[in-house]
């Protein structure tokens, strides 16, 4: 072969420009990876049950999913993690099954269960791809960190809206939460217990638990965003009334704030407060191709942001 080319210049010539131009045009369908594909194997049961403890779910729900679990075949690994008002149940499978059939048959076990608690939602069953990372973005602005959030959660959607940018998530912050601080003080001298500003705001905001007191000096009443999400729909919020007409409102004996749960849990950019933007991609997605869609937001983006903010 290499004899018939060395005397046949012409044909190698060829042949080299078969190959670049066969190189040329299969370039734009090349899959471009940061890691070789690797085939799912896992499975995620989320189950949501507003108002619950840890506690609750680890008994009402873990428990009864796992049992429920163990009659399927071919399961390697289950991990159950219990949150306040939600289950997050990962099922990994051995090799010796197909995917979709092992989520036939963790889906049909997980639907057999029914002695959930009543307001329990039913559970999701959804295969968990890998994901891989791409890019992240950092917004830094002279606003509070409530505000930064907002519109980090803004960017996001219309990121979402562009287009071709497959996942994105906001880090930087803990928890939101509204902190409803009431003194002894004022609760005495106006005959109102803790437990009757409990009650009115769990009454309100029934979405989700009701927080925990602290019984210090001062009284901690801590509620997530629910049903009344502002500041000043909590300070309106009727605590007790009088049967003359008179009202004692939340704002009349309590300090209440909009917040993070944990300000240690922050990221600092260039010497100021950060929203990160963390974009990955599925296995099937191009890398390039994300990262140009990031690119060509991110300058419109740009144009359109506030004073101050980058």
């Amino acid at each position: 072969m290499i004899g018939y080319f060395v005397r046949h210049p012409t044909a190698a010539t060829l042949v080299m420009l078969g190959l670049l131009t066969l190189g040329i045009f299969s370039y734009p369908s090349l899959q471009r990876e940061t890691f070789p594909r690797i085939a799912p194997s896992k499975l995620q049961i989320t189950a949501v049950w507003p108002g619950s403890r840890p506690e609750e779910v680890e008994q009402a729900i873990c428990q009864r999913i796992e049992d429920a679990i163990d009659s399927v075949n071919n399961v390697a690994e289950v991990i159950c993690e219990a949150l306040e008002g939600i289950a997050t149940v990962t099922v990994e499978k051995t090799d010796a099954v197909d995917l979709d059939r092992f989520t036939s048959d963790i889906t049909n076990a997980v639907d057999g269960v029914t002695e959930f608690p009543e307001n329990v939602e039913r559970p999701v069953v959804s295969q968990l791809g890998r994901t891989d990372f791409v890019a992240s973005v950092a917004i830094t602005g002279p606003t509070d960190p409530v505000s930064l959030k907002a519109y980090a959660e803004y960017i996001k959607d219309q990121m979402k809206l562009w287009g071709g940018i497959p996942k994105i998530e906001v880090l930087g912050f803990s928890d939101h939460e509204i902190r409803i601080e009431v003194s002894r003080q004022n609760l005495r001298s106006l005959g109102v217990s803790a437990e009757d500003v409990a009650r009115a705001v769990q009454k309100e905001s029934i979405d989700l638990p009701s927080g925990s007191l602290e019984t210090t000096d001062r009284e901690f009443l801590v509620r997530y965003a629910g049903e009344r999400r502002k500041v000043d729909e909590f300070r309106d919020l009727v605590v007790v009334s009088a049967s003359n007409g008179g009202q004692i409102r939340l704002g009349d004996i309590a300090h209440i704030t909009d917040r993070f749960k944990l300000d240690e849990q922050r990221i600092d950019f260039n010497a100021k407060p950060a929203a990160i933007l963390s974009i990955t991609k599925t296995t099937d997605q191009d890398t390039l191709t994300v990262i140009g869609r990031v690119n060509g937001f991110l300058d419109d983006a740009r144009k359109k942001a506030p004073p101050g903010v980058k």
